[in-house]
């Protein structure tokens, strides 16, 4: 198929959100063009760090015609997904180009095409676009005054891989998601010390219930007011891992579904971590003011073992600072829609909604629900499919 043909639809992606799409798209009776920018399908979940495992359960994670072998477990290795996704388009019936790493995406309106332009200047023409790039795109590492003088290493947690790589090193980890979490946890094994630098206080949630995962719950909970909600998740925060005010960490005082709406913040689901802070194998700190050579200024917080005021600057000289601070979507300056994304890049559209000045324009997996990303994108790929040949076909007849 040349470039210059004009597609029915291109997948901007394939990690779970652009295979599922393509699934999708394919079983509809189009011809979607999916395109990659990394080298070969699954490489974003195979540069993920060793341990990674799936908060979210092997039921509760299947994608379009794709559910895991009982053999993953019930929690599905890092090596489990890549499995999956790099058997997705045999299963599917479609083609992935790997390589391509899009620049730019630009509507015609004139001609009602989609222009999706790459790095190396190939542009691809089709009817419709799923935009399927992930919310995890690009690494950010805040520019903390001084962070040009730091003398040891600063790594994002993107490219985080082995905790042994760490062995015998004083290893400052910043962040209070998920992967800030594991990681700090997964360094105690092997570094000298392990701190972790909190702004804001997280929220914890068991990963299961019963045996039952966490995000079984989440699905009955999203038709619920969010006072009830936020009621029942603090009670759960607190019967499972208690009060860890006295090290550094007290109840966070903004609401989890107020967080999420702001931030996409989600709960911390990983259990050894609470028992790691607890033991004393992570210590807790506040967030960096400043950085001088090998000295990080950091501000203590309530409870903390190294100073009990609140508003003290305490200085720690790491080796190595971990940055688990987050991503760039990227958005605004990739879709060359005014207005399609927030204040933070984050597209104001998703799943099968749809924006006036961006016709069959579409996001898939940029919502990360307390019932589960994997599911989310599950229900998107399907609703988005079903829309999109919707569109295509009355755009066809018109032209009859």
């Amino acid at each position: 198929m040349k470039a210059s043909d004009i597609h029915d639809v291109t997948v901007i992606g394939a990690g779970p959100a652009g295979l599922s799409a393509a699934y999708e798209l394919t079983k509809a009776g189009l011809t979607p063009l999916v395109l990659e920018r990394t080298p070969a399908v699954g490489d974003v979940w195979r540069n993920h760090y060793d341990g990674l495992r799936l908060n979210t359960g092997r039921f509760f994670s299947a994608l379009p015609g794709s559910q895991f072998p009982q053999s993953a477990g019930a929690w599905p290795s890092r090596d489990a997904v890549v499995r999956l996704l790099e058997t997705f388009p045999t299963r599917g019936g479609f083609t992935v180009q790997t390589g391509i790493d899009i620049g730019k995406v630009s509507y015609d309106r004139d001609r009602d095409i989609w222009l999706v332009t790459s790095n190396d200047h190939r542009q691809f023409e089709s009817r419709a676009v799923v935009m399927a790039i992930g919310t995890c795109r690009i690494p950010v590492i805040p520019a903390w005054e001084g962070r040009e003088t730091f003398s040891g290493e600063i790594v994002h947690s993107s490219t985080f891989k082995r905790a042994q790589d760490y062995a015998e090193k004083h290893v400052l980890v910043i962040g209070s998601g998920n992967s800030a979490a594991e990681i700090a946890s997964r360094l105690t094994e092997y570094a000298s010390s392990v701190t972790l630098s909190v702004r804001t206080p997280p929220h914890f949630l068991p990963k299961s219930i019963w045996g039952i995962p966490i995000v079984g719950l989440g699905i009955g909970l999203r038709h619920l007011p969010n006072h009830w909600v936020d009621r029942l998740l603090r009670f759960l925060h607190r019967r499972t891992t208690g009060d860890l005010t006295a090290y550094g960490l007290p109840f966070p005082t903004i609401p989890l579904t107020k967080q999420y709406a702001i931030n996409n913040v989600v709960p911390i689901l990983y259990g050894p971590f609470a028992d790691d802070v607890r033991a004393g194998r992570i210590r807790i700190v506040g967030p960096i003011q400043k950085i001088s050579g090998p000295t990080v200024h950091v501000q203590s917080t309530a409870g903390a073992t190294v100073q009990n005021n609140d508003n003290a600057t305490i200085t720690l000289r790491p080796d190595v600072i971990v940055a688990g601070t987050g991503f760039h979507t990227g958005i605004p300056d990739l879709v060359q829609i005014p207005g399609i994304a927030d204040e933070k890049g984050r597209p104001k559209i998703s799943g099968d909604q749809e924006c006036e000045k961006a016709p069959r324009l579409y996001f898939i997996g940029q919502v990360n629900p307390l019932s589960g990303q994997l599911r989310e994108i599950r229900l998107e790929a399907g609703r988005i499919a079903g829309k999109i040949r919707k569109q295509l076909g009355a755009q066809s007849n018109a032209h009859i």
